[in-house]
Parts: C-alpha cells; sequence; structure tokens
C-alpha cells in the first residue's frame, strides 16, 4: 500500500475540521495536512544540526499564500508567479513564530524549519487559525523538543472568530489572535475598536477557555499517529567552574556593562574573556555564562533594590517630549522621543487615486491608510549596510502602528483622501514601534487630518523568579528587552484600546500578569498622552496648505452619464477649465482633487447643476444667457436655466424685452413653476 493515511476528523464551534499524516510530503520529518471547512494546508516541519559555535536558536517559519487556493490568478499583467510574500503572509508568518518560540528549550540551538502553506482557501475559515494548531501538533509529533500542544483563537469581543478581517470595524470591534496552553499565553497579536481596558482582559481571559477544544484535539491526534516522538532533551550544562572564573574576572564589570546600553561594551568584554579563557572553555559557553550573569543582575535589581538598570522605578517612564512641525514643506510632521528611543514621523495626504491596491490570495482590494517603519543602522548606533526593503520586523512593527489607529481615523466619505505616515527611527532604545504609534498620532493631527482620539501606547517588560513572583517593567529598554521575560505592547486612547502585541521567553503569562500588566500599563498611556497632547491636542481645522485640496459631492445615479458625457466630453471639459481631477464612484459620488482652493471651487462651480435641486418659491442670483421676444432665459446655476416670460419681467407693460434687460446681465428671480417637462418659470417681477 503506497499511502499510510492516518485521519483525525473533529468539530470546532460546528465546523468540520481534520488533521491527517502520510498522504503528501512523506519525506518530511513531520508533515500535516489540515482542513478546516473548505479551507485547507500542509504544514511541514524538519530539523537539522546547528554548526558548533551557533548561539542562537535558528527557527524559521514561513507562512505562504498561492493564489490558486482561492481560484484567483494574480490581477499583474507581467508577473503571474507568487514571488514575494505578501506583508500580510509575513504578519502571519511572525505570528506563528511568536506563538511557538518560547516553548522551546532556552539552550535548543539546531535549525528548524517550519512552512505552512495555503493549498485551499473558502474565504469562511482563516487559514491562520488552523495554521496554529497544526503546526503545534507537527512539532509535538516530531523528534523536536517542543512543550505542547498550545493552540491558536481569535477572538471577537464576545466569541471566536474564524472568518479573516482585515481590521476592528464597529460591527466586529475586536480581533485577537491569542496563543497558548489554556492557562498561559504565548502570545497576543490584535487590534481592538477603542475598548476598555477591562473588557479586553475579560475576552483574553475567556480565550484561554476557547483554546481546550483544539488543545483536545491535537492531543486526540497525536495519540493516534503514534507521538509524541520527541524523546528527552538532554540541555546543554555550562562546563563547572565557569561560572565563578567569569565572575571573579569581571567583577563588578558585570552590573556595570548591563547598565550600559551601548553593545560595543558587550562586545569588548567578551573578547577579554576569550583571551582570558582560550583552551579552557568553549566561547560558545563563555558568552552563554556571560549573559547568564547578565540576566541574574537584571534580575537582583529589580527584586532586591526595585530599581530598574538606569535607576529608574519599575514603573517610571523615561524622560519624554514631543513636538511637530519640525519638516515645513511636508504636510504633517512631529517627533517623539522618550529616553534614547526617538522617532520622527511623516504623514503625507494624497488622493483616493493614490490608496494601494493589493493584489494577493483574499482578491484586490485597495488601502487608504498605510504606515511605514523605516529603522536604519545609525538609529542602533551601528556602521551596518542599508537595506532597501524593510525587514520582517519592520514590517511587524510598522503593522502594529498602523493597526493602533485604525479606529480613530475619519472615514472615506468624511475624509477623501489616502493618508501614508513614514516613522523615521532616529534612536532604538526599547520600544520604537509604540513611539512610532505616538508619532503618527501627532503627525496626522499636525497635517489637518480629523482624527477622533489621540493614540498613545507603551512597552512594558517582565522579570520572574522561581517562586512564581514577578514584577513588571514600565517603558521597556532594549537591556530589559534583552534579558527579561516578555515584551508587552499596548496602545490605545485615554478610555480605551486600540492594539496590543506580546510575545515572551519564559513559555507563557498566566492571567495574573496579563491583568497586571494592563493596569500598569494604562496609567502610563495616560502620562504618555498627556505628554503629546501638550504638543497638539485636536486635528488642526485646516489641511497644510502643501497638500492637496480634495471635496466630494454626490449626484443622483441617474445623471452619472449626463455628467460624463458622451466619450467623456463633460468631464474633460470641466477637468481643463478647472485644472482639477475628477473621478466618479458607481454610486454617485464625485471626487474634486486640486492643488490649490482656487481650482477647487472652479470645479464645484461647473458641478453645481448636478448637485443643484431648485425649489418653487425661493429666490436667486441668475444671469441673463439669452434674449428672446417672449422674454429671457436666466441661468441660476450653471447649466440650469429658466425662462423669464415678458410679463413676468415687470409691473408695467414690457413692450421690448431688450429695453429691460441685456445678456449678461445679472438679475434677481423667483422660481415661480416647474413644469412636466423640468422646465422652470422665472419671475423678476416677484422677486
Amino acid at each position: 500500500m503506497l499511502f499510510d493515511e492516518k485521519i483525525h476528523e473533529f468539530e470546532i464551534d460546528g465546523r468540520k475540521c481534520k488533521f491527517s499524516i502520510g498522504k503528501l510530503a512523506l519525506r518530511s520529518q513531520a508533515s500535516i495536512l489540515a482542513q478546516m471547512g473548505e479551507t485547507v494546508i500542509t504544514v511541514n516541519v524538519n530539523s537539522s544540526p546547528a554548526s558548533g559555535d551557533m548561539d542562537y536558536f535558528p527557527l524559521s517559519v514561513e507562512y505562504i499564500e498561492r493564489f490558486y487556493a482561492a481560484g484567483k490568478i494574480s490581477g499583474s499583467r507581467f508577473v503571474k508567479r507568487e514571488r514575494y510574500p505578501s506583508d500580510d503572509a509575513v504578519l502571519r508568518s511572525r505570528m506563528i513564530d511568536r506563538a511557538i518560540r518560547s516553548r522551546f528549550p532556552s539552550d535548543y540551538m539546531d535549525n528548524v524549519n517550519v512552512i505552512v502553506t495555503v493549498m485551499s482557501y473558502d474565504e469562511e475559515n482563516d487559514p491562520v487559525i488552523l495554521a496554529i494548531n497544526a503546526v503545534s501538533a507537527a512539532l509535538v509529533m516530531s523528534e523536536i523538543p517542543f512543550d505542547g500542544p498550545i493552540a491558536g483563537v481569535n477572538m471577537g469581543l464576545e466569541k471566536p472568530i474564524y472568518k479573516n478581517l482585515d481590521q476592528v470595524s464597529d460591527e466586529e470591534p475586536m480581533n485577537y489572535m491569542i496563543t497558548g496552553d489554556g492557562e498561559v499565553f504565548t502570545m497576543i497579536d490584535g487590534g481592538c475598536n477603542d475598548i476598555e481596558d477591562d473588557k479586553v482582559v475579560e475576552t483574553m481571559r475567556k480565550g484561554l477557555e476557547e483554546m481546550k477544544p483544539w488543545l483536545d484535539a491535537q492531543n486526540e491526534f497525536v495519540k493516534l499517529v503514534g507521538g509524541p516522538k520527541s524523546g528527552e532533551y538532554e540541555p546543554h550544562v555550562l562546563p563547572e567552574g565557569l561560572l565563578e572564573d567569569i565572575k571573579k574576572f569581571l567583577g563588578d564589570r558585570i552590573e556595570e556593562n548591563l547598565t550600559d546600553a551601548e553593545s560595543d561594551k558587550h562586545e569588548e568584554t567578551k573578547e577579554e574573556m576569550f583571551t582570558e579563557f582560550e583552551g579552557k572553555y568553549a566561547k560558545k559557553d563563555i558568552a552563554e555564562g556571560y549573559d547568564k550573569l547578565l540576566k541574574k543582575a537584571l534580575r537582583r535589581l529589580v527584586k532586591e533594590e526595585q530599581i530598574r538598570v538606569d535607576g529608574r522605578k519599575l514603573d517610571e517612564i523615561r524622560e519624554m517630549e514631543a513636538e511637530i512641525d519640525l519638516l515645513p514643506k511636508v504636510h504633517g510632521s512631529a517627533l517623539f522621543t522618550r529616553g534614547k528611543t526617538q522617532v520622527l514621523s511623516v504623514a503625507t495626504l494624497g488622493t483616493v487615486d493614490d490608496a494601494k491596491l493589493i493584489d494577493d490570495m483574499l482578491g484586490e482590494k485597495s488601502k487608504r491608510y498605510m504606515h511605514f517603519y523605516n529603522d536604519l543602522p545609525y538609529a542602533y548606533g551601528d556602521a551596518g549596510r542599508v537595506r532597501y526593503n524593510p525587514s520582517r520586523r519592520a514590517v511587524g512593527h510598522g503593522m502594529l502602528a498602523e493597526r493602533s489607529l485604525v479606529p480613530v481615523l475619519p472615514s472615506k466619505e468624511e475624509f477623501p483622501y489616502t493618508m501614508i505616515v513614514a516613522s523615521e527611527v532616529q534612536g532604538e532604545n526599547g520600544s520604537s514601534s509604540m513611539a512610532s504609534a505616538c508619532g503618527s498620532s501627532l503627525s496626522l493631527m499636525a497635517a489637518g487630518v480629523p482624527i477622533k482620539k489621540t493614540v498613545g501606547g507603551i512597552a512594558c517588560g517582565l522579570v520572574t523568579e522561581e517562586d512564581g513572583s514577578f514584577n513588571i517593567l514600565t517603558d521597556m529598554q532594549g537591556v530589559e528587552d534583552f534579558y527579561g521575560d516578555m515584551d508587552f505592547k499596548i496602545v490605545g486612547t485615554k478610555g480605551g484600546v486600540t492594539a496590543v502585541q506580546m510575545d515572551n521567553k519564559i513559555g507563557g503569562l498566566n492571567m495574573e500578569i496579563v491583568e497586571e500588566t494592563f493596569k500598569q500599563s494604562k496609567v502610563a498611556r495616560l502620562k504618555v498622552i498627556e505628554v503629546m497632547e501638550k504638543a497638539i491636542s485636536e486635528p488642526r481645522k485646516e489641511l497644510a496648505s502643501t497638500a492637496p485640496q480634495v471635496t466630494s459631492v454626490k449626484i443622483p445615479e441617474d445623471k452619472i452619464g449626463e455628467l460624463i458625457g458622451p466619450g467623456g466630453k463633460n468631464i474633460k471639459e470641466i477637468t481643463e477649465q478647472s485644472g482639477a481631477e475628477i473621478s466618479i464612484e458607481d454610486d454617485g459620488t464625485v471626487n474634486i482633487y486640486a492643488d490649490n482652493k482656487e481650482k477647487l471651487d472652479k470645479a464645484m462651480k461647473y458641478l453645481e447643476r448636478f448637485t443643484f435641486a431648485p425649489k418653487e418659491g425661493e429666490v436667486y442670483d441668475g444671469v441673463v444667457a439669452s434674449v428672446m421676444p417672449y422674454g429671457a432665459f436666466v441661468d441660476i446655476k450653471p447649466g440650469v436655466s429658466g425662462l423669464v416670460h415678458v410679463s413676468e419681467m415687470s409691473d408695467e407693460f414690457v413692450k421690448d424685452v431688450n429695453s429691460v434687460v441685456s445678456e449678461g446681465d445679472k438679475v434677481k428671480v423667483k422660481l415661480i413653476g416647474i413644469d412636466k417637462e423640468g422646465k422652470l418659470k422665472l419671475s423678476m417681477k416677484q422677486a
């Protein structure tokens, strides 16, 4: 028999699901074909020994979307093959990575390759939910040491969400992907429509319960296939005497180096140790021992002295400053500084035609708000290689800041512009993504974008002890991220949360830690927003003079053809005579774009005939368009004319119309009637 397929079928919330092995990728160390509804993915997990001097865990996670999965062909005219992953695919790869990374042994250094491929997508069941759970099952049944299973669920405010949501809305105000083992969280990534902190925490508590059916399904499947296969993992033990030798050699320099955030200091110290202990200990062991002592030093400061490496209290934020209008010609700019973390954010406005067209497995869609996170080597004090394509980290940080602002943005109807914020990181020493969110809010307000509320954010770190005690570190800086236990970022307004992102290094966070982080973070968030609002507290009423002028008017759908004219004649004429650009949507919305107000006003005048609804009894200022023996035609709006009969020109008898009016005369007229054909009857004498 060619295939030895083993299948486990189960239901999650009334949705038919299936895990199977033995059908595909027969050479892969662990391969699962997973299905929910008609969404199907493959998961392949493989490992290989790492080189002897490896000092980090080379975990690689790829989430690959194929257009064929949704029965689509790329809209590109020239490239039909999928090449680079979309930003959405990159974010999902990172999400899976962050969900599982903390569940491997801290000293495990083998190459691990996780590849998820979306093979079929039914538009009702989000592949990433299936992916997180199938990846966990594949790792548990493999030879790789993985402390699983863990489950992933996407929580709405009241219940789990299974359909892919681009962003939160009034209909579904929360979209939280959370992962964990039913007791602790390993990863959190989501957006909220300005939801109160307490409600978010309560939903996360429900999420732990919602993980359990997925965990049961994984356990039953692994049992069916004869797992878990991973044997006893022998942790790497440092040579006896190494830590004591390093302590003796460095002395007080261990804590001195910890309080110095400059990376050069650490590298110099390691080189000294490599020379001192050459032939006695391996370089890898020396570096690992040094890091262990730094972690212990961090914990001693926090636990025993209740202070941070820079002398701050545990809940103290570094000195902050916010200012706007640094750049004179841009549409909006802001600089947000917190300690040595500093971000310059620049807002640019364009027309709705400037919206980004996204072409992926989900189909074509447009995006009118984007955030770009740019971090060059100087932000880290380095002289490294400049990358022109954003790293996965840059994509992830940019999306977190972008998601943070979505709930407070004006609608397309309220503000018919495309908006881009570019955050240029000037200094990175802990949570530049939160500084980017703050800078985005400030620069948009400076540009005159009518956002609903100020949005600010802060990152919190964590130090835990073996007895289960812990301390939350408000406004985590770089060294606390590296040697601490979590990176928990919460963004929001004064009243609620707009986005959250969390990853950890200790296998998971319990509800007690999560609740305390939300409480401490909210206090800090209010302080951040207070500093921001000293620079600008509400959006400017006027757009920058350099910004394009954009407005919209609505015309009846049956007048769209008339506005366009035969072969686009009318639109071309309006564009040429006004200097503005015009686009028309199917519902009759007409968007007008111009580089100055004069051009915009000219275009609006031409469009008045399509938006103007004359009312009987109203008096209008008109212009005589033509004179006839029986009266005069008067334009009351461009393209809207009516007849003033000779009998309605004066209380006295008028023998010759030309004796009363001439072409071009400005006259007041009253609308006294509209006939069955829509022709207007006007009167000068009644006006």
